[in-house]
C-alpha cells in the first residue's frame, strides 16, 4: 500500500512556510482596505482560500495572495454596501400603524407557548402579511393543507390568549406569578 501521507505532510509544511512568510504583507495589505474590526477575518479566508487553492500557486506567493485577498476584500465591501443599503430601505419604509404588536405581552406569551410550526403559520399570515397559497409555498406544503394548519394554529393562539386573561399575573394567591395549564 503506498504511503500518501509524504505528500500531504509535505504540502502542509510548504504551505506553513508561506503562511509565516506572508501573513504580514497580507495582513498589511488587508488593513488598508477595510474596517479594523473585519481585518483578522479577511485575513483569515484569504488564507483559508489560498489552502483550498494552493495548487494553482506557481513562482513567488505574495501576488498571488495579494490577488485572493484583493477579491476577498473587495467581497466584504461590496456585502458591507448591501448590508448599508438594505438598512436604510428598512428604516425609511414606513410600519403599519394598525394590527397587532409584539410589545404586548399577552400576545407575546400566546405566540411563545404555540409550537414553532403553528407560531410560523400565524406570523406568515398576520405579520408577512402573505395569502394561504404563498405561505403554503414557503412552507412546502399545498393550499389546503395549510388552511387546515392556520386554522389550527389560529384555534390554539385563541386558547393561549383566553388563558391569559382568565389567569391575572399579579394575584395575592399566586403570589405575583401568573400559573397556566396552557404550557
Amino acid at each position: 500500500m503506498p504511503d500518501n501521507t509524504r505528500g500531504v505532510d509535505e504540502k502542509s509544511i510548504a504551505f506553513e512556510r508561506t503562511f509565516r512568510e506572508q501573513y504580514a504583507a497580507v495582513y498589511r495589505y488587508v488593513m488598508r482596505r477595510v474596517e479594523e474590526p473585519a481585518v483578522q477575518d479577511l485575513v483569515a479566508e484569504t488564507f483559508l482560500i489560498a489552502w483550498r487553492r494552493q495548487g494553482e500557486l506557481s513562482g513567488h506567493p505574495l501576488p498571488w495572495l495579494l490577488g485572493v485577498a484583493r477579491r476577498v476584500c473587495a467581497n466584504h465591501l461590496r456585502a458591507r454596501g448591501r448590508r448599508a443599503a438594505l438598512g436604510e430601505r428598512v428604516a425609511a419604509q414606513r410600519q403599519p400603524d394598525t394590527g397587532p404588536r409584539l410589545e404586548d405581552r399577552g400576545l407575546k406569551q400566546a405566540l411563545a407557548s404555540l409550537s414553532d410550526r403553528d407560531r410560523e403559520a400565524v406570523m406568515l399570515i398576520g405579520w408577512d402579511g402573505l395569502t394561504n397559497r404563498e405561505a403554503a409555498q414557503v412552507l412546502g406544503c399545498s393550499a389546503a393543507t395549510f388552511a387546515v394548519r392556520l386554522h389550527r394554529a389560529r384555534a390554539r393562539l385563541a386558547t393561549a390568549l383566553d388563558s391569559e386573561h382568565d389567569c391575572p399575573a399579579d394575584t395575592p394567591e399566586t403570589g405575583g406569578m401568573a400559573t397556566s395549564d396552557a404550557h
